[in-house]
C-alpha cells in the first residue's frame, strides 16, 4: 500500500466506521458582560504582590475548564431517579425547596441559581469535602461566578464575571481584585442522602444535567469529616463521627452559646444559636462539613475533642 493510500484510509476510516472525531459540544457560555482581566494584577502574580505565598496558590487549570451551571434546570422529585443513598445538598428558602446531587457538582463544582428569590451560589469543593450554599448578592449587585481553576491552601477558589476577583470557597471571601476583602453571606444548607432529603421536603426540585454523572456517596477510606460553625472570627468543629452517632454539642463559639446534633428528620447535623430563642433552628447557624485535613488548613486549632465544649 503506497503511503499516499494509507494516508487516506487512516482519514476516511472513522468516517465509514461512523465515528465522530468532532469534540463534545461545549456548555454554553455566560453570556453577560466580562470587564475583569486575568492578568498580573488580578492573576497568580496578583495574589503573590498580595502576599499570598506560591505554597498557598496553586493555578492547575484555565477559568472555567470545569464548567459551572450558569442556568440550571430542575425536575419534581417524582421524575428523578436518584439512588438513596445518593448525597444531596439540599437548600430550602422562602418555601423553595431544591436538591443538588453530589454526583452533578463532583464533576461541575458551581451552579448559579435563584432559589426562593435569592440569588444563590451552590459549590462543592471534592478535594475538601465542602458543600456549601452563599447569597451572590454583593452591595446593589447580583454576582455571577465561574471556576478559577486554581486551588488556594488545598481548595477550590471561584472568580466573579464582573470585576475578575479570585475568591476563596471555604471563606467565601474575595482574596484579591476590586473586591478585595468582600465576603459573601454564607446559607444554612444540608448534606444529607437523598432519602432523608426528599422525605423531609417531598415537594423539592432536583437539578439534573443532560448527562448524568455516577452517583457520589461520600466514601472516601483513610479520610475523617468534622462538623464546623465560624460565628463572627471564632471557628470549631467537632468529629463528624461523633455527632452523627447522636452526640449533642452544647458549645459556646466565641460569645455565642450554640447546640449541634444530627437532625434524625433530615440525617443532616444542625445547629442552633441559643442566645436567640424562639426561633426556628434549621436556619440558624450554617454547618459545614469537610475532611479534617482541610478544617485544619483554614482554621488550625479549632477543632473540638469529644465533650470539649468552649472554644
Amino acid at each position: 500500500m503506497t503511503q499516499s493510500r494509507l494516508i487516506w484510509l487512516l482519514i476516511a476510516l472513522p468516517a465509514l466506521l461512523g465515528i465522530s472525531c468532532a469534540r463534545p459540544p461545549e456548555p454554553p457560555p455566560y453570556t453577560g458582560e466580562f470587564v475583569g482581566s486575568y492578568d498580573e494584577a488580578i492573576g497568580p502574580q496578583g495574589l503573590t504582590a498580595a502576599g499570598f505565598s506560591d505554597a498557598d496558590f496553586h493555578q492547575l487549570l484555565l477559568p472555567d475548564d470545569i464548567p459551572p451551571i450558569y442556568d440550571p434546570q430542575f425536575v419534581p422529585a417524582a421524575d428523578t431517579d436518584l439512588p438513596n443513598d445518593e448525597l444531596v445538598i439540599g437548600f430550602s428558602i422562602n418555601g423553595d425547596a431544591r436538591a443538588y446531587p453530589a454526583g452533578i457538582l463532583y464533576t461541575r463544582e458551581m451552579v448559579n441559581d435563584v432559589v426562593g428569590g435569592v440569588p444563590v451560589l451552590v459549590t462543592w469543593c471534592p478535594r475538601c469535602y465542602t458543600a456549601l450554599v452563599h447569597d451572590r448578592r454583593v452591595d446593589d449587585t447580583t454576582a455571577v461566578f465561574g471556576n478559577q481553576g486554581a486551588l488556594y491552601k488545598g481548595a477550590m477558589t471561584w472568580f466573579d464575571h464582573e470585576t475578575g476577583s479570585i475568591w476563596s470557597q471555604p471563606l467565601g471571601k474575595a482574596l484579591v481584585g476590586a473586591r478585595f476583602g468582600v465576603s459573601l453571606n454564607l446559607m444554612p444548607s444540608r448534606l444529607t442522602t437523598w432519602r432523608e432529603w426528599v422525605k423531609a421536603h417531598p415537594e423539592t426540585a432536583v437539578l439534573t444535567v443532560a448527562h448524568p454523572s455516577p452517583p457520589f456517596r461520600g466514601r472516601r477510606p483513610g479520610q475523617e469529616h468534622v462538623a464546623g460553625v465560624i460565628i463572627g472570627d471564632t471557628a470549631a468543629a467537632w468529629p463528624y463521627p461523633w455527632l452523627a452517632a447522636g452526640n449533642v454539642v452544647n458549645a459556646t463559639v466565641g460569645d455565642t452559646p450554640v447546640t449541634i446534633w444530627r437532625d434524625p428528620s433530615s440525617g443532616a447535623i444542625r445547629a442552633s444559636d441559643l442566645s436567640r430563642p424562639g426561633r426556628e433552628p434549621q436556619l440558624d447557624i450554617p454547618v459545614i462539613i469537610a475532611w479534617r485535613s482541610a478544617w485544619l488548613k483554614f482554621y488550625p486549632d479549632s477543632i473540638a475533642e469529644q465533650g470539649t465544649t468552649e472554644r
